[in-house]
């Protein structure tokens, strides 16, 4: 008897409402293309420079005992 019972509000709770999260996939897509493709454009253009200071520096902390 209780397992009928308890199926049966399991099924009801299956079958409840709709999702409240419809529409969220387009949401994710536009953050994707407002936000994360700009940034990784923006990093894309930078990161050579970003790379090349980083590169003198150590150069420059390694060496300057030497100077």
């Amino acid at each position: 008897m209780r397992r009928s019972v308890m199926r049966i509000a399991w099924q009801k709770r299956r079958r409840g409402k709709p999702s409240r999260r419809s529409g969220v996939a387009s949401l994710d897509y536009v953050l994707i293309l407002g936000v994360i493709f700009p940034m990784v454009a923006f990093l894309m253009w930078i990161a050579p420079r970003i790379m090349n200071l980083a590169y003198q520096m150590v150069c420059v902390l390694v060496s300057w005992p030497f100077m």
